[in-house]
């Protein structure tokens, strides 16, 4: 999806602000709407055909996490990705948002080429999933290298449902992993991973990226959320070292 053909709208309640981010994304060749509160954001969604908004979590009335309380009970993350914009910077915000449902976020002040990146990535994956079909993705097309040749017990909670579920990976990789369960969830859920391998845990954010049903269990590819790849790694370096593992 080119910037030429995405349209974005920037909701912040401070003029300076957005104006000035809508002119250098409008210099970068996004089409631009821009808003002010939730009352004007909403009504943009119903009018406008909307690629991505960019919310500010602290505005008054209605907080930017109301408001995307109430977009993602008609919009999900693949149909409509929402970065949220803080000058907060904290984790709990942060965690906050992405458990609502928001797709990703940035800090004030922003850091311009970091948001062109962002947004480019989450109109990329929103392209991915309407080109297609409904049960895959363009993840299943990369190689995905397993890292480690264990198997780690898995719990997954979808953020939106709650529906749990738990299985066991079939293969980790530095993208995240595979886990046979005895159910499945809906691509571009996210979810809250834990992993389990003898007495070493991790607990991550998510997003399913393949669904492949079958009798009996479901076998789905878990992308680890970018804030949590960190998290991720650290895990991984110290299974490796724990058992002596060479990288493949």
């Amino acid at each position: 999806m080119s910037p030429q053909q995405s349209r974005l709208l920037i909701v912040d309640d401070n003029e300076m602000n957005r104006d000035m981010l809508a002119r250098r994304l409008s210099r970068s060749g996004y089409l631009v709407d821009v808003a002010e509160n939730a009352r004007q954001l909403m009504q943009h969604v119903k009018e406008n055909g909307l690629d991505l908004v960019l919310l500010d979590i602290e505005m008054p009335e209605v907080s930017g996490f109301d408001a995307l309380k109430m977009l993602r009970k008609d919009y999900s993350p693949s149909q409509l990705p929402i970065i949220m914009v803080t000058a907060r910077n904290q984790r709990e915000d942060i965690v906050r948002a992405l458990n609502l449902g928001a797709n990703d976020y940035l800090t004030k002040p922003i850091d311009f080429p970091v948001a062109l990146a962002r947004i480019g990535t989450q109109l990329s994956r929103k392209r991915e999933e309407v080109d297609q079909p409904a049960t895959e993705s363009r993840l299943r097309d990369r190689v995905y290298r397993p890292r480690y040749p264990f198997a780690a017990d898995a719990d997954i909670v979808d953020l939106k449902s709650g529906t749990r579920l738990s299985g066991v990976t079939s293969d980790v990789s530095l993208d995240g992993c595979f886990v046979c369960t005895g159910g499945w969830l809906e691509i571009g859920a996210r979810v809250r991973l834990t992993l389990k391998h003898k007495n070493q845990n991790v607990l991550m954010l998510a997003i399913v990226r393949v669904l492949k049903p079958k009798i009996g269990m479901g076998l789905q590819a878990l992308e680890v959320d970018s804030i949590s790849n960190a998290t991720f790694l650290q895990w991984l370096d110290a299974l490796r070292e724990s058992r002596g593992t060479p990288t493949t």
